[in-house]
């Protein structure tokens, strides 16, 4: 029995077919690559450039490392290129783990970087000092990836609610034939 007739995988199966068309799916994952690494840049040059939240700098560097480990582990299945290629349950659990370990990140990097929000940048001597460009780098990453978030979940809703709208014009559909 191949693992295609298999009816206990129907899941696994969805999980592998493509949902980005090729050239769609490499030019965001170029973007994605591309903010990532100026993560790593970023919180690399200015290493010591925030005492007055000494994580955000750390916080920049271990997001872009995971965030290209996970997308480098989306690129993992490629195949030789006849068949589709199939990605493996223990894969599936590792960008899992990952994802969720860096959906943790996230969160303890917003306590950091909005904890420092008022607070003046441009006075070195401020014990709450944290350098312009690494700080609001820092803010408006993450607060582009909350837009993200938020257009990914209204556009959930969207189609939810289109579905049930759907569903409820179908059902009522067939009790009046």
């Amino acid at each position: 029995m191949e693992e295609s007739d298999n009816p206990y995988t129907p899941l696994l199966q969805a999980i592998q077919s493509p949902f980005l068309s090729k050239p769609l799916s490499v030019a965001v994952k170029s973007v994605l690559a591309g903010i990532n690494i100026a993560n790593i840049v970023l919180g690399s040059v200015y290493i010591n450039g925030c005492p007055g939240q000494r994580l955000i700098p750390y916080y920049l560097i271990v997001l872009g490392v995971g965030s290209l480990l996970l997308l480098s582990l989306t690129c993992l299945p490629c195949g030789d290129g006849r068949d589709p290629p199939r990605t493996t349950l223990g894969l599936l659990c590792a960008q899992g783990a990952l994802a969720l370990f860096l959906f943790a990140f996230f969160i303890a990097g917003n306590v950091w970087i909005y904890s420092l929000y008022s607070e003046p940048w441009d006075s070195a001597g401020d014990p709450k000092w944290c350098n312009r460009i690494l700080y609001l780098y820092a803010f408006w990453i993450t607060t582009f990836f909350h837009m993200c978030f938020l257009l990914i979940i209204i556009a959930f809703l969207c189609l939810f609610i289109c579905l049930c709208v759907l569903k409820s014009s179908l059902s009522s559909r067939s009790q009046t034939d």
